[in-house]
């Protein structure tokens, strides 16, 4: 069973996580940051951590720190997440961002998509990337573009401005089957697993 670290001072958290993750994964909580420090340096098989941020005196330290445990996958959590904040952390070595007390449904999502090497984002901060890179697509396109055929060419700028499958769909009047389709060949192509990582290719 894959083992997950919750990393907390607040008792609220702690059990939102517990019980949302117990089922279906060995839990080990750590409420001391000196003592999480020792854990992940003593045992080197691969393990998710989920870590409280204001139960942290420096979030920077503490990610710059922890990255130099390649085998950590590390998930941050804020109870009162921020865009721009969190905005700041993508470039660090983090794995997801979400609001701490995210419901079960969610965080189980989460933890897979982390699994599946992919990166997790919460909805907000999705949009927010999205937005703030559509402009940054006219400056110039990224390599893989030349690589697309034009039908997903066209669904790649859309994602990249934005547009959910759903829309897609309207846009361009095809089966959803087909834009997912279409979807799979561009993440190919693009070297990427998600909308995000997508989003980011236009940003280069």
């Amino acid at each position: 069973m894959k083992k997950i670290i919750l990393y907390s001072n607040v008792s609220s958290i702690n059990k939102h996580w517990k019980n949302a993750l117990q089922d279906n994964y060995s839990i080990l909580s750590i409420s001391n940051y000196k003592k999480l420090v020792e854990y992940i340096t003593l045992n080197k098989s691969s393990v998710i951590l989920l870590l409280d941020e204001l139960s942290l005196k420096s979030i920077q330290d503490a990610i710059e720190e922890l990255s130099y445990y390649t085998h950590v996958n590390l998930l941050l959590f804020n109870a009162r997440p921020e865009v721009h904040h969190a905005s700041t952390l993508l470039s660090t070595n983090i794995k997801g961002y979400e609001n701490a007390y995210l419901d079960k449904g969610n965080l189980l999502q989460m933890v897979e998509s982390v699994q599946d090497g992919k990166q997790w984002l919460f909805s907000e901060l999705t949009n927010y990337i999205i937005g703030k890179f559509i402009q940054a697509r006219e400056q110039g396109e990224p390599s893989f573009v030349s690589t697309l055929t034009v039908k997903e060419k066209e669904i790649a700028l859309m994602i990249a401005d934005g547009y959910t499958n759903k829309e897609i769909v309207q846009a361009e009047k095809i089966a959803l089957s087909t834009v997912k389709g279409h979807i799979c060949k561009i993440f190919e192509k693009a070297g990427v697993t998600d909308r995000v990582s997508l989003v980011l290719k236009f940003r280069k």
